[in-house]
Formats: structure tokens, sequence, C-alpha cells
């Protein structure tokens, strides 16, 4: 039995998102170790959403909730509306256009109830776009803060399963974050207790949702930057420290904008800046690699445009 008595409460926070919703729910309802509620946050959506949503409520052994904003208040603000009306011991996030192994829970509650120390766990994720699918598996078992400084090693929100005292505990998610919501939070957990990862892909992450920040090349330098400076302030006074992640934190920068935007001014920018913090040959190798990689992209580009012509 769990330390800490209690079931779970699933949060889907949706907007717009009537195509994907129902996948999202039946995943919840699907599980192996049930939750005991499933609150879906509908926030200010223009289509159908909240129509799909209640269409779920009354379910013979899972309660289904809808809470309905009028106006939008974004992803990390309904997640925290769901989270504070949630009356499970522990909080499980699930985006409204993703999916859970039906054994999901149950691994985490087994792993969450080991130890009152854990405050977390979160899985491996299988990315699929299409056809087409990508693990992301950490074998590890215990995630450190020293990892987390560096990159989000985690992965996205709804790999959470989270004790809702730490959560709250630590504030929740940050309402003002662009982007980078759950690896700023996953810092903040960081700080509060064990973090634990379940070294299986538990986490379907689909590409079929709209509107998805990644594809926000603003939002997402802006939640970076902002994380960042939640490291340093943690490190405050430990400038070597400091020094060397900046230097993997703009290399980070560019390896966004050479392999997901193809930005090479922004790539060789950020490249420039690592390189300026720490010429350390582990830098050097990924600055060759990633230079390499966004000029490759920008002659193909500039060959098909003259093979157009």
């Amino acid at each position: 039995m769990p330390d800490r008595p209690g079931g779970i409460s699933v949060v889907i926070p949706a907007k717009n998102r009537e195509h994907v919703l129902a996948r999202a729910i039946g995943s919840a309802l699907a599980q192996s170790w049930p939750p005991q509620e499933i609150i879906v946050v509908d926030d200010g959506s223009s289509d159908r959403t909240f129509d799909v949503a209640r269409g779920f409520e009354g379910h013979e052994k899972i309660a289904v909730r809808v809470i309905r904003n009028l106006a939008s208040v974004g992803a990390p603000e309904a997640r925290n509306l769901g989270a504070r009306a949630a009356g499970g011991t522990y909080l499980a996030f699930l985006d409204s256009d993703d999916a859970w192994a039906p054994n999901k829970l149950e691994m985490q509650i087994q792993v969450i109830s080991r130890d009152p120390g854990i405050v977390a766990v979160f899985s491996g994720v299988a990315y699929r776009r299409g056809t087409r699918v990508r693990h992301k598996i950490i074998e590890q078992t215990v995630i450190s803060q020293h990892q987390l400084m560096r990159h989000n090693v985690i992965g996205p929100t709804s790999s959470c399963l989270v004790a809702a005292d730490a959560f709250h505990a630590v504030g929740g998610f940050r309402k003002d974050m662009p982007s980078c919501q759950d690896w700023e939070l996953w810092l903040r957990l960081s700080t509060a207790g064990a973090l634990h990862m379940v070294p299986e892909a538990l986490l379907h992450y689909y590409y079929d949702g709209t509107g998805q920040i990644s594809a926000n090349p603003a939002k997402v330098m802006a939640g970076h930057r902002m994380v960042f400076e939640t490291v340093y302030g943690m490190l405050s006074g430990q400038d070597a420290a400091i020094r060397e992640l900046r230097a993997e934190h703009e290399m980070l920068l560019a390896k966004i904008n050479a392999m997901t935007f193809y930005d090479a001014g922004a790539t060789f920018s950020h490249l420039a800046r690592a390189l300026a913090s720490s010429l350390a040959p582990r830098f050097m190798a990924r600055a060759c690699h990633y230079g390499l990689r966004v000029t490759y992209h920008k002659a193909r580009l500039a060959l098909k445009s003259v093979d157009r012509r």
C-alpha cells in the first residue's frame, strides 16, 4: 500500500482539441491502476472540446469532472486550476493530445509509494509522428538535480506522477513561462525530494495536436532563457559552475536552432557564445556537429530552390 494514503487525480488541460481529447481521456480510463478521478480543464475552447469532455461524465467507476474557463488562462495555469480542484494524494498530468500505456500509473505508483522521500516519478516516451515512432528511454532510475540543470533529461509533462503535497509546496506551474514549464517545475521539485524514472516508454507523445508551443521559436527561446536564469539563481556564487553551464545552455540553444528550426544565423550565434564560455573539447566537437548540420540543411534548401527554376 502507498505510504501516502489516497488515490490519483488525473489533470487534463485542453483547448480546441475536440479531435484528440477522447484518446487522452480514454487512455486514463483504461489504466490498470485506475485513478480516483479525471479532471478536464477546458481552457476557453471555441470548438466542441467541452462537449467531448462532458460526454465522459457519469463513468460507472471513475469520476470525470469538467472545469470550463470561458477565457483562456494558458496551459500552465489550467493545470494549476485542475490540481487545486483535485482530491487525490497524487497528481498525474496528461496533455490532451497525448495518451498513456495501460500500465503507466501502476508502474509509477509502485515506485513512488516505496519511499516518502520520492516526490515524483516519470517515464520514457514514445514520440509518434504519423507512422514513425521514436523511443526515448532513460535507463537510470534516479534523476539528479545536476543533470536537470544542464537540460530537461526527464521530458514532457504527461510523463509525470507527482505527490500533490510536493507540487503545491513548490508552487505548481509558473504561468508566466512561454515554454519549458515542465523543465522549470522539475527543477523546483528536485529541491523538495527525489525524482525517479521508470525506464519504459509509458507515454505516447503525438504530433497531431494544434498550436504546439514547440513550433514557435520565440517562445521556445524565451522559455529556455527563463529556465537558465532559474538554474543560475540556484547556483548563486558558484561562478565556475555557472560559466560551465552557460556554455552547456548556449550549446543546447544552438542544437535547437540547428536541428529543429534550421536557423543558421541563430545557430552560429549561440555556438560563439558557448565557445566564449568554454573551449572544452566536448563543446568544440558539438559545435562542429551542429554547424555542419545547419549548413547541410541550408545547402539542401538552396539546391531545391535551384531545381525548381
